[in-house]
């Protein structure tokens, strides 16, 4: 229920106060005094409505949140203490006034200023709302299909763990009984017995890098120095984690005749293993291209078998990069440096013709959206997921 109370509490609030901003100013310009009246005098009245919309959206947030104070989540939170001061000690008071002046008939110097003010704030809080709106569709976007969907939350218990690359961890969980998956998929894993919780709190959000037809579920991620990853590393095997999903439309087309073509940038190649894995289990008839850049060969997570899967797919290439000069060539390792555009069409051949599926750090993935852009790829022809990596 909060994270259906939380965007419908802030589309409310936004909506009032953009009310309140559009009916002052036009009033003013165009209309006559006893319309400036009547607006002024009204507005404290949508108090009742904003009031109750700001206290939502702000404990629905924290609520949410699950202690997390890292990310766009953190921006969120910091604006909304700014959002609600700025309501109660600026706005509101302000609206009583001019509603006071406005009733007795005091146009003066005092009533224009605090007017000013007042419309000063209001387009402060419209910003700040709007950017945590933008924020919020940026969190829910791997989601946004099944928003409305009633959560789904399993019990699974960590069945072991290794290090997969300098600096990877994989992870398999049971798979819960009833739990079925897209390849391509997310969940939220939660770790409840995690104390002290970090930063991000006590939640992360996984792309299933394993096959839906595998008995456990494997996931993989950078190992930093959180709390959470410490824990991941260390947790013995039965160790109980919850699973929130899936969600996700980050899943392969099902337009066989056209070609798959998967850019992976690091930990952005959990969502396409799972992708190339299942086409192969099932025999899809998709032609699928898998470019995996990274720094150098031991930075990247499942490569032996990526190309092994190669042998066994022969719908699949699989073409890794590395853009380190000291990265020693490799058997497989068919080019160097960063994706480009003729990297690319050297394999792919007409570029427009494939669905590109693009997973990675944010910096790579913008990099790519703008190369496919420029090279005529059609914005719906281009799904892609930013990894963060914390």
């Amino acid at each position: 229920m909060p994270r259906i109370i939380h965007p419908l509490a802030g589309l409310v609030a936004i909506l009032t106060i953009a009310t309140f901003w559009l009916s002052t100013a036009i009033s003013e310009l165009f209309a006559s005094q006893a319309t400036v009246i009547a607006v002024k005098t009204a507005i404290p009245w949508g108090f009742l409505l904003l009031v109750p919309a700001l206290a939502a959206t702000g404990g629905s947030g924290f609520f949410l949140s699950k202690g997390q104070r890292q990310g766009l989540v953190g921006v969120k939170l910091k604006r909304m203490p700014f959002i609600g001061a700025n309501g109660l000690l600026v706005l509101i008071l302000a609206a009583f006034f001019l509603a006071s002046k406005a009733k007795a008939g005091e146009f003066d110097i005092a009533f224009y200023a605090v007017q000013a003010l007042e419309l000063a704030a209001g387009a402060l809080n419209i910003t700040l709302l709007g950017l945590s709106m933008r924020d919020g569709m940026a969190l829910t976007q791997w989601r946004r299909k099944s928003f409305l969907r009633p959560a789904t939350t399993y019990l699974a218990r960590l069945a072991g763990q290794e290090e997969i690359a300098k600096g990877t961890l994989a992870f398999r969980v049971s798979k819960p009984e009833g739990f079925e998956f897209a390849a391509g998929q997310a969940v939220y894993v939660t770790i409840p017995d995690l104390k002290p919780a970090d930063a991000k709190g006590k939640i992360r959000t996984f792309s299933i890098a394993s096959a839906p037809q595998d008995s456990e579920l494997e996931m993989a991620t950078r190992q930093t120095d959180s709390s959470f990853k410490r824990y991941l590393v260390d947790a013995p095997a039965g160790t109980s984690v919850q699973l929130e999903g899936p969600y996700g439309d980050l899943v392969l087309h099902e337009d066989a005749s056209r070609p798959a073509v998967f850019l992976a940038g690091g930990i952005g190649i959990t969502p396409f293993r799972s992708m190339a894995l299942d086409a192969t289990n099932r025999a899809l008839p998709h032609r699928l291209f898998l470019f995996y850049s990274n720094r150098r060969p031991e930075d990247a997570a499942f490569l032996a078998e990526l190309r092994q899967l190669e042998g066994k797919n022969p719908r699949f290439k699989f073409i890794a990069t590395f853009t380190e000069d000291s990265a020693l060539p490799q058997q497989g390792a068919v080019e160097r440096g960063h994706i480009t555009a003729a990297m690319l069409s050297k394999h792919v051949g007409d570029m427009t013709a494939p669905v590109y599926y693009v997973a990675g750090p944010a910096a790579m993935v913008s990099a790519m959206e703008e190369l496919l852009k420029d090279a005529g790829v059609k914005p719906a022809d281009v799904r892609a997921e930013r990894f963060p990596g914390y």
